[in-house]
């Protein structure tokens, strides 16, 4: 159980505006990069029987590394403002009535950095921000039993596909990065590593609109829950110690 000293509420409005806002910038760029590759696909198909012409691979080199670039760009800042939500995210949940915690402010960000553990450790921690944020289930943590209860409770359907999706979508990268790497780069290679990064880009847009989705829930979620503490403590209800 984590030892974590409970912080002042603080709300997510903020950086859930941040991370909506550039969560979206991504999804912009990532139909971008569907676009740049399914061109780039054509050009390979009219390379094989030499009807693309030297300046047409430079215009699409080209093009492919700014859009790749912003992409990269894209996703760097909106997980960085991802990972500020989140952490706080976390933090909150001691001051909206979570007891007995399973992990630690550091799992927030440290499990999507650390190999193999970044495979499950985000979602879990995910799992237990979405329950220790939903506003029906105070009354059921407040009680002596309310940390086992809670922390039994199933992957939300919403938060099992977006994880999900991230998987398939890193899977799709690093197969197609294998390909680009492998033996040799002929054209048939290329334009099957660029089908995979289109597969990729595909199955990413409904993880990251799921992500937003997520952030947006959560967010509604902890300030209808602190409404409803600053209620029950103005009634003179006595809660127990979150610390």
């Amino acid at each position: 159980m984590t030892q974590d000293i409970a912080s002042p509420f603080a709300p997510l409005d903020n950086p859930s505006q941040w991370t909506r806002g550039l969560l979206f910038g991504v999804v912009i760029m990532l139909v971008a990069s569907i676009g740049s590759d399914l061109m780039q696909n054509e050009l390979l198909s009219r390379a094989k029987t030499g009807n693309a012409s030297q300046s047409e691979a430079a215009a699409d080199d080209v093009r492919e590394k700014v859009i790749g670039g912003l992409y990269l760009l894209a996703v760097a800042v909106a997980g960085i403002a991802f990972l500020v939500w989140f952490r706080r995210a976390w933090r909150n949940l001691k001051s909206l009535g979570g007891r007995d915690l399973k992990y630690s402010t550091a799992w927030a960000v440290g499990g999507f950095f650390v190999p193999i553990l970044n495979l499950y450790r985000p979602i879990q921690v995910m799992r237990e921000v979405w329950h220790g944020s939903d506003p029906s289930n105070l009354e059921r943590d407040l009680q002596p039993d309310g940390p086992q209860i809670r922390n039994q409770l199933p992957t939300p359907a919403m938060i099992a596909w977006w994880w999900g999706l991230l998987d398939v979508s890193m899977l799709l990268g690093r197969t197609a990065i294998r390909i680009v790497l492998g033996d040799g780069s002929t054209i048939d290679q290329l334009h099957a590593a660029n089908t995979l990064y289109i597969l990729d880009s595909m199955v990413c847009i409904p993880a990251v609109v799921l992500a937003i989705r997520i952030v947006n829930r959560i967010t509604r979620w902890q300030g209808e829950r602190w409404s409803l503490i600053a209620d029950l403590q103005v009634e003179g209800s006595v809660l127990p110690s979150v610390v």
